[in-house]
């Protein structure tokens, strides 16, 4: 047999593709994780919407199955957040023991409290796992997306959306309103739907504040604060500035003021974020709380209109009126709070809950220095919104806001070339190993790679 020629052998390199048995189940579960991320955070968004089409044309829906429903999406968040971090079972471990003390100091089991809470950790969890800024893009371009699609159909076909999605019907079904309160209608928008008053944004749109898949309007102005809040720190992602029209666009059509205005002082506050030390970041709602009750104790103020001076005098009503044993959290009351998200989540963990939640969210760790950006913005999006509303705990609007927060908070932005995100695990799963050599041949490696041992000479 003829021998080969050396020259051939030296440079010929001879890869060998060989499957590594501990890449292949990695990639699998980080492919699952991804999967479990999407359909929670875009579950989040649309089930009830999904749940409004059944209850008008399919069968009745009750408030158990919203439940189940966020109950399911919760697990899912909790299964991509799984990982060998100790600080997810930490920190759940924390807050469940503190809300079981606190039931039994109350005598009562407040479920959705524990909800409240689970939303945040769950979905952040999820986003420091997947850490993908290329999945975080995308979910929140596909969500704008069917929001503005959605809200445009209720907009313009206003009847035929109601033929289809009976809003009014969906919440006197899960219990959410009763009869009194829409005055007898059983079909329509839901009651902040049409406003009584001129529109602040656009005024020749009309009375009507689109609600899209929220089906009702406050969340969809949230949700648009929050896609801009991203939009506006993603200075790379792609189609930023569409994504930024669609979340102004879906403001505007819910005339929604607080959104409006939390969008432009995020963008003010851009030069100033990395001046405001986290110091002042954790004394803000409470100097905030303490100056709010003061002028409610001298003023002696019962509420007001329906606008943000309002709802300030509706939050220093309410904290006047709360006894010492609510304050602590060991005791309940029946004092309606859902128009202020200070005095709720006052009532709901109590003021030691309050201060360790906010303070655990403020000194949160990040990677990288940029996330500090996107995590101001987040806070004052809450801080603005505790003022008048507890909507902030609603997964419609929590669920992408906390994994895209977490996903900030755990990738290297400094190490990301633009618009090409590394993904958190191996995409294929397999590897190259070198092949055998002889004596005087080169070493083969990984295509790609450089070869460390010198040529034959």
């Amino acid at each position: 047999m003829r021998p080969v020629d050396s020259r051939y052998a030296t440079t010929m390199p001879v890869p060998t593709e060989v499957t590594n048995p501990q890449a292949l189940p990695e990639s699998a579960y980080e492919a699952l994780r991804r999967q479990l991320a999407t359909i929670a955070v875009l579950g989040g968004l649309t089930f009830n919407a999904f749940l409004c089409f059944l209850n008008t044309n399919v069968t009745g829906i009750r408030e158990s199955h919203v439940m189940l429903f966020e109950m399911a999406l919760i697990g899912c968040a909790f299964l991509a957040a799984l990982g060998r971090r100790i600080d997810l079972y930490l920190v759940s471990a924390l807050f469940l023991s503190y809300m079981l003390l606190l039931f039994a100091l109350r005598g009562a089991i407040d479920l959705k409290a524990l909800r409240d809470v689970l939303i945040p950790i769950g979905f952040y969890f999820m986003g420091t796992q997947v850490r993908d800024t290329k999945l975080a893009d995308r979910l929140v371009a596909i969500s704008i997306a069917i929001v503005l699609a959605f809200g445009l159909f209720e907009y313009f076909l206003t009847e035929l959306y109601l033929d289809v999605f009976n809003v009014l019907g969906y919440f006197i079904a899960r219990g959410s309103l009763t009869l009194e309160e829409t005055f007898g209608a059983t079909r329509g928008l839901f009651i902040s739907g049409l406003r009584p008053e001129p529109r602040t944004l656009l005024s020749f749109l009309g009375q009507h504040r689109v609600s899209s898949v929220f089906l009702e309007p406050v969340s969809a102005g949230n949700f648009g604060a929050i896609v801009f809040a991203w939009a506006l720190f993603r200075s790379d992602m792609r189609y930023r500035f569409a994504v930024m029209a669609a979340a102004l666009a879906t403001v505007v059509l819910a005339d929604a003021r607080f959104g409006f205005y939390t969008c432009i002082l995020m963008t003010l506050m851009l030069p100033f974020y990395r001046l405001v030390a986290r110091p002042i970041w954790i004394a803000l709602p409470f100097l905030l709380l303490a100056l709010i009750a003061i002028y409610g104790l001298a003023t002696g103020t019962e509420g007001g209109a329906n606008d943000v001076a309002g709802r300030f005098k509706v939050t220093a009503a309410i904290l006047t009126r709360l006894d010492l044993p609510v304050v602590l959290g060991i005791a309940t009351t029946d004092e309606f709070t859902a128009d202020s998200g200070l005095a709720y989540t006052l009532t709901k963990f109590g003021l030691l809950g309050f201060v360790a939640l906010w303070a655990m969210l403020v000194v949160a760790p990040f990677k990288d220095p940029k996330a500090w950006v996107f995590h101001s913005m987040v806070l004052i999006y809450l801080l603005l919104l505790m003022i008048i509303s507890n909507s902030f705990f609603s997964i419609k609007t929590a669920a992408l806001l906390w994994f895209v927060l977490g996903t900030a908070h755990r990738v290297d932005w400094a190490g990301l070339s633009p618009r090409s995100p590394a993904p958190a695990g191996s995409p294929t799963g397999k590897a190259y190993a070198p092949a055998m050599t002889r004596p005087g041949l080169t070493a083969t490696e990984a295509p790609g790679t450089k070869n460390r041992l010198p040529r034959n000479p």
